[in-house]
């Protein structure tokens, strides 16, 4: 999944805004911190933030997701994956969920 935020985001706000989903679930730092896991236990993860890179140019954004609504630049772009299972859909609803905290559009790739 992609988020497209509005507002400048970390990789810590776009976990934190996960974590509102589901009060039992934690986060982990992944790589000594670049990325951070949401998951529902110790082995179970069920989003994986993967970074966040500013965006100035518009055309970028189009040219790489071609059918996401026309957004004003700058924005920032938040790579995420999730497994591809129950868990995978948890985070999935998480993160169409956090995209309202978020100011951001919430693209699933694939759906």
């Amino acid at each position: 999944m992609t988020l497209l935020c509005r507002g400048e985001v970390q990789v810590r706000d776009v976990a934190e805004a996960l974590l509102l989903h589901d009060d039992a679930w934690g986060v982990r730092a992944l790589d000594d911190g670049p990325m951070m896991q949401v998951c529902r236990d110790a082995t179970h993860p069920v989003i994986t933030v993967l970074g966040v890179r500013r965006v100035d140019e518009l055309d970028e954004v189009t040219r790489l997701l071609p059918d996401a609504p026309v957004l004003s630049v700058p924005l920032w772009w938040v790579d995420t994956v999730t497994p591809f299972d129950a868990d995978g859909e948890r985070g999935v609803t998480a993160a169409l969920e956090a995209s309202l905290d978020l100011d951001a559009v919430c693209i699933v790739h694939g759906d």
